[in-house]
């Protein structure tokens, strides 16, 4: 794969170049590009845990700066809201169960220092849905997509409930009850995921490491938005590298993408991760989940969407063909969530009711 026009900051981020090797044009790039992936405080971290912060240019630092204390700031709103869930999951007897960047962040893990979201996921089981929600109606908590056809996508096909949004703080917050639509082509078994949870803090939780390996690699490669696809597949390499360093067992990782229904995702997490940041996934590994799995579109013309997607979104990482390899994965992606039929019923909908009825309900 060609990386050669965002390969310093791959480089930089994983650890295999130094700060003090870059010139200024390249920094000047490298910040560029960093910001359109939110991944500056995430870079920023990482030199200060190498102790290469003195060897950053000064023209060039107080941008990482200013990035890492936006990302302190989205810990603090994180810590601060999951000191209002605790006692209301309590009182419910629910275990607060914490997904994506805000598990991330919440573990205390070196890696995911100066890690941003937009929002904070949470797990549920289904059955404990409707009184969460209700629950949360009286701590100020209100919901969105309100129109009868974005109700019914959300509570009978999709995997989460309409986001929800703090009426004074304005955090959003996402409830899934399972990992991926209920009319997507792959079943993971949602039962399953809280059967193997873990507590990183005192009444707070998240999937198992292999589990958010799994929802790492699933959230990124059966989506159809590929704006923050950089910085997710970053997650991953991330992820498999901690897990590493805990001792990681790829037959159990492969075992258990086999009873997750969930392979094909991790298979490509696993190549892309590999090609764009020099992940250390041994070949037979990869062998093992093409024969588990046989992909059916040629894995030569996924690298060729993928690696156009796969990028930071800035001008400079763009390449030839990005804009058609987009819409077939945008396509892909959907197709992957719900039935033929459905979808063309559903695309239907957004594109010509949906618009409609919003500008009605502004008059």
């Amino acid at each position: 794969m060609t990386l050669r026009k965002f390969k310093p900051l791959c480089l930089l981020l994983i650890g295999e170049c130094a700060a003090k090797d870059l010139s200024l044009s390249e920094w000047n790039l490298i910040v560029q590009q960093g910001r359109s992936a939110q991944v500056l405080g995430m870079l920023y971290s990482r030199l200060a845990h190498r102790n290469q912060l003195a060897d950053i240019p000064p023209s060039v630092i107080w941008h990482l700066e200013a990035a890492s204390i936006v990302a302190e700031k989205y810990l603090r709103d994180t810590q601060c809201e999951i000191k209002y869930f605790l006692p209301l999951f309590s009182s419910l007897e629910q275990r607060f169960i914490l997904l994506k960047g805000a598990a991330y962040v919440a573990s205390g893990k070196a890696w995911a220092e100066g890690r941003t979201f937009s929002d904070i996921d949470l797990l549920v089981p289904k059955e404990c849905l409707t009184s969460l929600e209700s629950s949360l109606q009286w701590f100020g908590w209100a919901g969105t997509h309100q129109t009868p056809y974005d109700q019914r996508y959300y509570r009978e096909w999709m995997h989460e409930i309409p986001p929800l949004v703090h009426v004074t703080r304005q955090t959003v917050i996402d409830i899934h009850h399972t990992i991926l639509p209920l009319t997507a082509a792959l079943k993971p078994v949602a039962t399953k995921f809280f059967e193997d949870v873990q507590e990183i803090a005192e009444g707070v939780w998240t999937l198992s490491d292999i589990d958010m390996l799994l929802h790492s690699a699933t959230h990124l490669f059966m989506d159809s938005e590929f704006d923050h696809a950089f910085r997710d597949l970053l997650d991953f390499d991330s992820l498999i590298r901690n897990a590493l360093n805990n001792g990681l067992d790829w037959q159990m990782l492969i075992k258990r993408g086999q009873e997750m229904d969930l392979i094909p995702p991790l298979y490509y997490a696993l190549r892309y991760s590999g090609r764009i940041f020099n992940t250390p996934v041994p070949e037979d590994v990869l062998h093992k989940c093409g024969e588990v799995w046989q992909p059916y579109i040629p894995v030569v013309l996924m690298d060729m969407l993928f690696e156009r997607v796969i990028v930071p979104p800035h001008h400079s990482a763009r390449r030839v063909g990005a804009s058609l390899a987009n819409r077939a994965l945008f396509i892909r992606g959907h197709y992957l969530r719900m039935p033929f039929g459905q979808l063309v019923r559903h695309l239907f909908q957004k594109a010509f009711i949906s618009p409609y009825e919003k500008s009605s309900s502004k008059v």
